[in-house]
């Protein structure tokens, strides 16, 4: 199974003082092994304030890299039609179940309460292009995975929170 887009749905707890200006990061996890590591952030907006809802898109190449898991890299040079895994995106061999993880790591002092996280992805699958080709291809919908509703505070001053945050897909 192969992941070619993610999404994660933030969620601030709408109470005084649970948004944030702290960066918060998402590390996504296969099997305890870091696959990337994502901002959650929007440059020119708050965006962790009290009350707010966003969506964090990640998709393509540069987002999500190409990351196997059981499926061997060709050597150099070697090609193959189809190719035995597509151009990006993460692998989970044995699907996602107890080998998907999300560490949510906030990077200041200024608390952020979470209260909910959503998580959405969009599959990359072979699929016939003709009657004798096939191709990996992204699916055009998003396909819902799992909410994490507790709420947590984060801050890097332990009086107000803890650090990190995992998030385990069950």
């Amino acid at each position: 199974m192969w992941i070619g887009s993610i999404r994660l749905i933030a969620q601030t707890k709408n109470a005084p003082n649970a948004g944030t200006d702290s960066l918060v990061q998402a590390r996504i996890l296969r099997d305890g092994h870091e696959l990337r590591l994502l901002n959650l952030d929007y440059p020119t907006e708050d965006d962790l304030e009290a009350g707010a809802i966003r969506n964090y898109d990640y998709m393509g190449p540069t987002k999500l890299p190409r990351r196997n898991d059981k499926t061997p890299e060709l050597p150099p040079g070697v090609g193959q039609i189809p190719m035995p895994y597509p151009g990006y995106g993460f692998e989970f061999s044995n699907g996602m179940s107890r080998h998907l993880q999300i560490q949510l790591r906030i990077r200041g002092d200024d608390m952020w309460i979470k209260d909910n996280v959503d998580l959405y992805v969009r599959f990359i699958r072979q699929r016939a292009t003709s009657f004798d080709t096939l191709a990996w291809i992204e699916d055009p919908d998003w396909s819902y995975i799992a909410s994490w509703g507790r709420d947590v505070a984060m801050s890097t001053d332990a009086r107000e929170g803890v650090t990190t945050w995992t998030l385990n897909l069950s």
